[in-house]
């Protein structure tokens, strides 16, 4: 399953090594519950050097949704497919895809703003 491969792919890149097993899990049986990690606890996912990371994407690019978008793990789609939902705080996490770069927003909330997470400076 060509899902399966780019998620471990992704995960093996850029996950926190004690949670690559549980993101894939949660990325292709609990979008849910991923999707709220994604929102709320994202230091269980990514390293803290990947906070405050800037949009890697720019119209046309070719990504990989994985959680947080009508395309989740359906395979690379169109970056302006998807870019309504940079900046809304709602939570996603995208990754392009060749699965070099991503870009993830938490959500926000009342008294605080969303959080970006990236690779890109």
């Amino acid at each position: 399953m060509k899902t399966l491969s780019q998620l471990e792919e992704f995960a093996s890149r850029f996950v926190l090594a004690p949670f690559r097993e549980r993101f894939v899990h949660e990325a292709l049986k609990k979008p849910g519950k991923l999707h709220e990690r994604v929102c709320h606890r994202i230091e269980e996912i990514f390293p803290t050097r990947y906070r405050n990371g800037q949009l890697p994407f720019k119209s046309g690019d070719l990504v990989f949704p994985i959680i947080g978008t009508s395309h989740d793990c359906e395979g690379e789609v169109d970056w302006d497919s998807v870019s309504d939902r940079e900046g809304t705080g709602y939570g996603f996490l995208v990754a392009s895809a060749d699965l070099l770069h991503f870009y993830a927003e938490t959500e926000s909330g009342l008294g605080f703003p969303y959080r970006t997470y990236s690779d890109y400076p």
